[in-house]
């Protein structure tokens, strides 16, 4: 994330806390930031969030805490409809990046306050609201910040590539070869830098972006060749070598969730 970061004002109309509500087709926005926090909740599409360490891939049942000016840019792939809790550094200000699971309450009180009008004619619950809001971002359970970004320019690059596309099958020799490097060397840097293998760091881009692909009710074998996957049985071999249990199983899990 090379570009210096622009600061992006927020109205927040002299209240502690704000929703703002964008959707459309796709899009992206630049490396920005914000001098009040933000809670970034995709309620439909598939969110991308870059920071200077992290990629994460957001959906409906998480969100993403974003600290005071901190860089980050957003990329939307698809039809998209995302909720930006804006929150006064004054009443909360956890310092720290993450992303967490969003609970039904929290979710519904994030789609209200997107509705809260001007007139403030509805004050003494929305100062309750408010509250309670907070509450529940602070007591969210906090996920898996999504895969590490290393800092060295050549390991970035890879990564980034991956994610953007984790049917990329080049080898670690190729990537190499591309940055002038060594393969031991740039295993070496990854292992480093990321506390993952390449290969590692490539399967576990490629299984993040499964579990999305179910969601969205795509076929099997679309799935498969979509990660960059020989056959089915190759794909639903190495989801179950990194989860536990097959892609059918998973559908079943669903199924039976109360």
């Amino acid at each position: 994330m090379n570009p210096l970061p622009v600061l992006l004002p927020v109205d927040m109309a002299g209240e502690p806390l704000c929703v703002v509500v964008r959707e459309g087709q796709a899009g992206e926005t630049s490396l920005h930031t914000h001098a009040c926090g933000q809670l970034l909740y995709p309620e439909r599409g598939a969110t991308l969030l870059q920071t200077e360490h992290h990629l994460v891939r957001l959906g409906p049942s998480r969100a993403a805490w974003i600290p005071p000016d901190l860089p980050h840019a957003v990329l939307m792939e698809r039809p998209y409809r995302y909720h930006s809790v804006y929150v006064d550094a004054a009443m909360y200000a956890e310092p720290a990046f993450s992303v967490t699971g969003i609970s039904p309450l929290l979710r519904e009180l994030i789609f209200d306050a997107g509705r809260w009008d001007t007139s403030h004619a509805d004050a003494p619950s929305r100062h309750w609201k408010t509250q309670v809001i907070l509450d529940e971002i602070r007591q969210a359970p906090r996920v898996a910040a999504g895969l590490p970004i290393p800092e060295d320019a050549r390991i970035a690059q890879i990564c980034r590539a991956l994610e953007a596309d984790p049917s990329d099958g080049r080898t670690l020799a190729e990537w190499a070869a591309q940055a002038g490097a060594s393969e031991k060397t740039m295993q070496r840097i990854f292992v480093k830098l990321t506390g993952l293998s390449f290969q590692q760091w490539r399967n576990h881009a490629r299984m993040t972006r499964a579990i999305e692909l179910h969601s969205l009710g795509r076929r099997m074998l679309d799935i498969a060749v979509e990660l960059g996957y020989s056959s089915e049985g190759a794909y639903s071999h190495a989801f179950r070598q990194f989860y536990g249990y097959s892609p059918s199983q998973l559908k079943r899990k669903k199924t039976e969730a109360p």
